[in-house]
């Protein structure tokens, strides 16, 4: 997994969806991330998105958390959509490991977001990844030939 600063954007899909993903929970070891105490609501929804997570492209491999001190306790291989005001959010699995295990805190416009956020199985939550410019992912898996 690559390190992405919360918020900014995030390449990992290819330049062209960068323009518009904003990354939160792309953590690493020895990269500073902000801690504290979300509302255990966020968790909770993040946990149910997390069940069935749109997947616009598929991943090989298990990234290990690097954030644990002797053996990586949490593995995960997806990702998580999330739409915001005209942008999208994505985040690791991870995440909610990180928050519970790491005490990582995610950034207050991700949060209020995934409160919003339709459940991913829903017509209602892929229009609010077109209207995000969702299309920009599946235009640029043919780009990088995924």
């Amino acid at each position: 997994m690559s390190y992405f600063e919360d918020l900014l954007p995030c390449s990992y899909f290819g330049e062209a969806a960068g323009q518009f993903l904003r990354s939160v929970g792309w953590l690493q070891r020895g990269k500073p991330f902000v801690t504290g105490i979300a509302d255990e609501k966020i968790f909770s929804k993040l946990q149910e998105l997390l069940k069935d997570p749109w997947q616009p492209f598929v991943t090989l491999g298990l990234h290990d958390c690097e954030l644990c001190h002797y053996y990586p306790e949490a593995r995960g291989t997806k990702n998580l959509f999330v739409p915001g005001e005209r942008i999208l959010f994505v985040s690791p699995e991870l995440i909610l490991h990180y928050m519970n295990a790491h005490g990582y805190c995610p950034p207050s416009e991700f949060c209020e977001a995934v409160l919003r956020c339709p459940d991913t199985r829903t017509s209602e939550y892929r229009r609010a990844i077109l209207q995000c410019s969702g299309h920009v992912l599946i235009e640029s898996k043919a780009q990088l030939n995924l």
